[in-house]
């Protein structure tokens, strides 16, 4: 293969309302090579390979593909030149209510080349996915699909014609370790073949185990570029940081107050969730802990009164209740930061501040009128608070990093009286250091006496931020431990259905 085979971008520079991006940006991507891309949310990845796959047009600098100039401006530029795009955030790349194979062949189907030819559309579906060890029914609606199915209908898309060059934003957020394994084996795959791979990620043992090259961004500019092999996770950390990373974690708080926020007793949902009984005291982080498919979605959903569940006894703030709808939830003081932040937890194309003030509980209105000066003045406040990088208020969520986005997702809780917060894989898509910024957020809720319920896939957070932790297994609690206690290995143990020896 030759080394000429490259995508090289060139002082690579973009901002949004006065506000920059991403300065003097350089980057070389070489067939063959699959290369991490890191750095702290904000940083400006994402940013960077949104350019590159043809997303924004007013950039400037220059793009080669094997040393000859190119002109990128829009998504067909990119796609017509072998490069494509696998975005974190899945949804917004599917069409609803078309099926598996329409989703996969859409590019495709724009051209007009399949138009009444659904036999060989499908047939290029199922291609395309065997490419990717995966089965699928192509005539399903891609609503019933799963995240980590959704993700293999982009992946297919983007390998069901022309493709030199793949973009991965955040592939193994979406997936458990099984899956995580067998996208390794096909991004292995596609290497062998010459296709070169851009693997962003915040999980350093995924960068180690899969790329060649590493390139850190920090504060939208170029920090290193070079080879992976030679440098340790804490090193990769603290470039990504510009500083050693001393302590993850908050100090321990004191023992929970036996005063009991919220009970349940024998709740049951319609698929999945069977006999779930749990107590959140007040000032307690109460974990959840499960693997892809446990239920930990489910419970936090039925729990907010999202979906549809059934319950025995239960009671919150010492009063009889049971869940019936998120409006009544938020009524009495009961929060939900969802796990899917884009569809479910924010207003993606609305500024800051009409986020923040969504769900304040009607205090910038009086009169029936909405004080817009008010609210602006809160979102600057929060938007110091949490430390949210952003121009301003009026900057619109899309604008933001993932790890921004989920700061606004929990900060348009704050204005309003929620005693029990639930966060359901709070820092999917989240950095090292905004993981930080979050951790040390939700202990300073715990400590001023409010209920959190912390529903994660990462074990290592839950044993370093909570008090106690219950485990999920096939919609049942099958353990409860002492935050102290508890180990991952215990919890992973637990969590495939094991009982230790």
């Amino acid at each position: 293969m030759s080394l000429n085979q490259r995508l090289e971008m060139r002082a690579i520079s973009l901002a949004f309302s006065g506000f920059p991006a991403l300065t003097q940006v350089d980057f070389t991507l070489r067939a063959g090579s699959v290369h991490a891309l890191t750095g702290a949310n904000g940083a400006g990845k994402s940013t960077l390979m949104a350019v590159l796959s043809g997303a924004w047009d007013h950039y400037q600098g220059q793009i080669l593909l094997d040393g000859e100039p190119v002109h990128i401006r829009s998504p067909r530029d990119a796609k017509a030149l072998g490069i494509h795009l696998v975005q974190q955030e899945v949804d917004a790349a599917l069409v609803p209510g078309l099926s598996v194979a329409e989703n996969i062949m859409l590019d495709s189907l724009r051209e007009g080349g399949l138009r009444y030819r659904w036999g060989e559309t499908r047939r290029r579906a199922r291609a395309a996915l065997a490419q990717l060890d995966v089965e699928m029914d192509v005539n399903r609606r891609i609503d019933s699909c799963s995240l980590a199915e959704k993700q293999h209908v982009l992946l297919a898309r983007a390998l069901s014609h022309h493709c030199r060059y793949l973009i991965l934003d955040e592939p193994t957020a979406p997936l458990d370790q099984h899956e995580s394994e067998r996208l390794f084996a096909v991004v292995r795959r596609l290497q062998a073949q010459g296709m070169g791979v851009v693997f962003i990620s915040h999980r350093i043992h995924e960068l180690k185990a899969i790329c060649d090259t590493l390139t850190v961004l920090r504060d939208g500019r170029l920090i290193e570029s070079g080879p992976m092999a030679s440098l340790s996770g804490s090193q990769i950390v603290e470039k990504m940081l510009g500083h050693a990373l001393d302590t993850l974690y908050p100090p321990r708080r004191p023992t929970p107050e036996n005063a009991v926020l919220l009970a349940v007793d024998g709740l049951h949902d319609d698929t999945l969730l069977q006999d779930i009984s749990l107590r959140l005291r007040k000032g307690e982080i109460l974990g959840i802990a499960g693997l892809a498919g446990a239920g930990k979605t489910e419970l936090c959903k039925a729990l907010f009164g999202a979906s549809k569940s059934t319950l025995r006894q239960g009671e919150l703030a010492g009063r009889p209740w049971r869940p019936t709808d998120p409006a009544d939830s938020v009524a009495r003081g009961l929060a939900l930061v969802p796990e899917e932040r884009r569809k479910e937890g924010i207003f993606i194309d609305e500024p800051i501040a009409m986020n923040l003030a969504a769900s304040a509980d009607g205090s910038f209105t009086r009169w029936g009128l909405f004080g817009h000066r008010d609210a602006w003045r809160w979102a600057q406040e929060v938007i110091s608070h949490l430390g949210i990088r952003a121009s301003g208020p009026g900057q619109r969520l899309r604008r933001l990093s993932g790890g921004n986005q989920q700061k606004v997702a929990i900060g348009k809780w704050l204005r309003g009286n929620s005693d029990v917060l639930i966060f359901d894989e709070p820092t999917k898509g989240v950095d090292v250091k905004a993981k930080t910024d979050l951790f040390n957020l939700i202990d300073g809720l715990a400590r001023q006496g409010k209920g959190i319920i912390y529903a994660s896939g990462e074990f290592a957070e839950l044993v370093g931020l909570c008090d106690r932790i219950c485990v999920l297994w096939d919609g049942r609690i099958v353990a409860e431990l002492d935050g102290r206690d508890a180990s991952e290995e215990t919890l992973l143990l637990y969590s495939t259905g094991g009982t230790p020896a």
